[in-house]
């Protein structure tokens, strides 16, 4: 402890502090207390600043745990600090107030100083709760009305800065405006001029990196530069040597978006290569990050493709049990040490995580809350908005989840219970309705997409009856429909017609009633295991196999799928997931398949899909992957008319029998002498242009004048044989097609390519080029064929920052892939 009392007797000044930090020892005040003591001592000033005050920096700031050895002497260094230094900075929060030493050492220092040299940040809590009286209040002396003397307080109001938040995240940016509010205070300078200030200089020190970078590099060319030419050429030649620094720099920001986009985040992606090139179109740009930007952005992606866009860090390890809530806002997972967690999606922050009992099931309530059972304790319902947990009163039950939107329902071995939120909606009790063995009843539930009706389908193996209970979840009101005198399998209903699955001698049959009408209808199937109904279509799922019927159970459609097949019914879609790497969609009896990527032939990844997205973990990981259908303006599906190119492509032995072609091959022989004939493998006239190229066997292009055979380019990395040579009057652009579409501006830097399509033609009415997926296609219905528009530098730049809107990627991505 201090003996305060004895504060500034005979002390010797040996210290000198622009600041003392009084903190109670407690979060979050002992993390704001040290954040501000190291920002401050590493604060620069500006150059106008240091002539002014005669120095670059604070000198020292005082803080009890870094500057304390084991063996100081507290008492008499705090009574040194305090004395010696020029401010005091209180740290001010509830605690802070019971703290009686804090405040000595506030009246210590108001002894030695002025008390406007008492500077304030609020680290919790509210202002006149926690800020010191000795401060806020001034004892005044003044004279009364009738001429007598008189002491009263005044408040005055100190200098404060607000550090408050939730948590780190939220309080760093507070603390950096508190370290510039505090710094302008001691160096007597209005905050808001110190801010721009400061502002300025880190803009120039962000501005420089690059430079500073590669600054020994820089240096040591311009000393050789130096020793080289003493001429007029000097200051050219090291504007060179920076373009290819900053060039290099720019590829080198390239290959980082790749990978950030093969691993998943495509915004950071975006943010890499959107570092890499100017704001504006100045001729020299990488052309790498260019073709990264056009691939991060997905402009170019083949429509109704799957893309990952992003992927959130977990807490733990995956084992099992991935689940989605309906519109994707949180995930559940269990990790190997069987414990749940609930992560949101949006921030990957963990919401909740608890000890999960082995045999009990999980359910999300929308996006309200969630159902969850802690080992050897009641089912819980735990709210989203309010953080609290209610006991649902059940300690057995099965849990049917609804992945449309909110609702619930649990069955127990007494009853079935439908609900929303923690209240019960409807309770059909098996004793009340005269049925003694619960084990003997098969129940359904069906959520209708887009309303508040639910379908509880129950039937009874003794007494060999179906009903279904039509459930309105907004108020709890029910009505009974009979369904058959029969046991009812695989029974489903989208409001309209209700399904069902018969077996009678070991013959199936399949069931269909139109709800309004009554009439039924039935046909002898194989056997299934998942019935659909929606939209006046029945989908039948089985082992190896889809089919699709009409509602007069007519087949219309019917694909081969591979392994166990997931089933995901939606109001307007049927998504299925089979165990390797396809989906299929199916809306209005027609069916379209995607290949998702997802390789599940080890059953190792988990697939959910919620509101047009799939999610995607894999056990042992601890990332949840998520994957968007690809839809761009500037790449649409091709309808209508176009006129083919005409082949302008021939290998050597050809070429000669062309007049135009013999010639231009003789010209640039002339013009290259080092040209082997043996070597040409192929000779590509440009359509609209007076250029042509030729490619070896080994599959360099070469691309010259056509009129003088003079060489322009050069191109290395050519995947195929080039089949067609375009340039596009209107944008500028040069389009060289092989097994890709390669894109190139006036200066011929490859900006975009256009994968797995080849150019097929152009559209009449725009006169947009039209490409053909050579994986998928179709040419005698056009199916795989797409439109493709240009897309500009200015256009580029524009849309990425429009996507980024001030995005940066998290501190863990920047170190992971050295962004900082």
């Amino acid at each position: 402890m201090v003996d305060f009392a004895f504060v500034g007797k005979g002390m010797a000044k040996t210290e000198k502090y622009d600041a003392f930090i009084s903190y109670r020892h407690c979060e979050p005040d002992n993390e704001i207390a040290s954040k501000i003591q190291k920002k401050l001592e590493s604060f620069r000033f500006s150059k106008d600043i240091a002539k002014k005050v005669g120095r670059n920096r604070f000198s020292r700031i005082f803080r009890d745990e870094t500057e304390f050895a084991v063996a100081d002497d507290l008492t008499k260094a705090i009574e040194e600090a305090i004395v010696n230094s020029d401010y005091l900075i209180a740290i001010c929060s509830p605690e802070y107030l019971k703290s009686p030493w804090c405040r000595k050492e506030i009246d210590t220092f108001l002894r030695f100083h002025d008390r406007k040299h008492v500077l304030l940040v609020l680290a919790d809590g509210e202002p006149m709760e926690t800020f010191p009286p000795e401060v806020i209040y001034e004892d005044l002396y003044k004279i009364g009305p009738d001429g007598r003397p008189f002491w009263t307080k005044v408040q005055r109001e100190p200098l404060a800065a607000d550090c408050r938040g939730e948590n780190s995240k939220e309080r760093n940016p507070k603390i950096d405006k508190a370290v510039i509010r505090l710094a302008a205070a001691i160096l007597g300078i209005r905050f808001d001029d110190l801010q721009q200030r400061h502002r300025q200089e880190q803009y120039k020190r962000t501005r420089n990196r690059v430079i500073i970078v590669f600054g020994v590099l820089v240096a040591f060319l311009a000393v050789c530069i130096g020793f080289l030419f003493r001429i007029a050429g000097q200051n050219r030649e090291i504007m060179e040597q920076n373009e290819i620094i900053s060039l290099k720099y720019a590829d080198s920001l390239a290959a980082t978006s790749d990978n950030l986009l093969r691993d998943g985040k495509r915004k950071d992606a975006v943010y890499a290569a959107r570092l890499a090139l100017p704001d504006e179109d100045t001729g020299n740009y990488s052309e790498l990050a260019t073709k990264a930007l056009v691939n991060a952005l997905g402009i170019y992606d083949l429509p109704n493709t799957f893309g990952c866009d992003n992927d959130v860090l977990l807490p733990c390890s995956v084992l099992d049990e991935m689940i989605i809530s309906p519109n994707g806002g949180y995930a559940s997972v269990k990790d190997t040490d069987y414990v749940r967690y609930v992560v949101d999606m949006n921030t990957g922050a963990t919401v909740f995580s608890f000890e999960e009992d082995d045999f009990s099931y999980f359910t999300f309530d929308g996006e309200k809350g969630f159902v969850f059972k802690r080992a050897d304790d009641n089912y819980f319902y735990f709210d989203f908005e309010s953080g609290t947990e209610t006991d649902l009163g059940v300690s057995k039950a099965f849990l049917y989840s609804n992945i449309n939107g909110e609702g619930y329902a649990a069955r127990t071995g007494e009853s079935f219970v439908l609900y929303k939120g923690n209240k019960q909606v409807w309770n059909f009790n098996y004793s009340s309705e005269g049925i003694s063995d619960e084990s003997r009843l098969e129940i359904a539930v069906n959520f209708i997409p887009g309303s508040d009706e639910c379908w509880v389908f129950i039937t009874d193996y003794d007494n060999r009856v179906t009903n279904a209970f039509v459930i309105d979840m907004l108020n709890g009101s029910s009505s009974k429909l009979f369904i058959a005198n029969t046991v009812c399998f695989d029974i489903a209903t989208d409001g309209k017609n209700i399904v069902w699955k018969e077996i009678e001698d070991f013959d199936y049959s399949l069931w269909i009633m139109d709800i309004n009408s009554g009439t039924v209808k039935s046909r002898y199937v194989n056997d299934s295991y998942r019935l659909v109904v929606m939209n006046d279509y029945v989908v039948t799922v089985t082992d190896g196999s889809v089919s699709i019927l009409d509602k007069d159970l007519n087949d219309v459609d019917q694909f081969e799928a591979s392994g166990y097949i997931r089933v995901f019914v939606f109001s307007d879609e049927v998504i299925l997931l089979d165990d390797f790497d396809s989906m299929y969609k199916i809306r209005d009896g027609r069916y379209t398949c995607y290949d998702t990527g997802l390789s599940n032939e080890f059953l190792s990844w988990m697939q959910e899909y919620r509101d047009g997205k799939l999610y995607a973990a894999q056990t042992g990981d601890n990332h949840i992957y998520t994957y968007t259908f690809r839809q761009s303006d500037y790449m649409t599906v091709f309808s209508g008319d176009y006129e083919e190119l005409p082949i302008y492509n021939y290998d050597l032995d050809l070429a000669c029998e062309d007049p135009k072609i013999s010639s231009f091959v003789d010209l640039v022989m002339q013009n290259e002498p080092g040209f082997e004939k043996n070597r040409i493998k192929r000779v590509v006239m440009c359509h609209n242009a007076e250029l042509g190229l030729i490619q070896l066997y080994e599959g360099t292009v070469y691309i010259f004048d056509a009129s003088t055979g003079e060489q322009i380019k050069t191109i290395y990395s050519m995947e195929g044989y080039v089949n067609t040579f375009y340039y596009d009057k209107q944008s500028g652009y040069y389009y060289i097609s092989s097994t890709n579409v390669d894109v190139y501006d006036s200066n011929f830097k490859n900006i975009y390519s256009i994968r797995n399509c080849i150019l097929s033609g152009i559209e009449k009415q725009s006169g947009a080029l039209v490409v053909m997926d050579i994986r998928f296609s179709d040419p005698n219905n056009y199916t795989g064929h797409y439109t493709v528009y240009p897309v500009t530098y200015d256009q580029l730049i524009s849309m990425t920052d429009d996507y980024l809107s001030g995005y940066e990627p998290d501190a863990r991505v920047k170190e992971k892939y050295s962004l900082g």
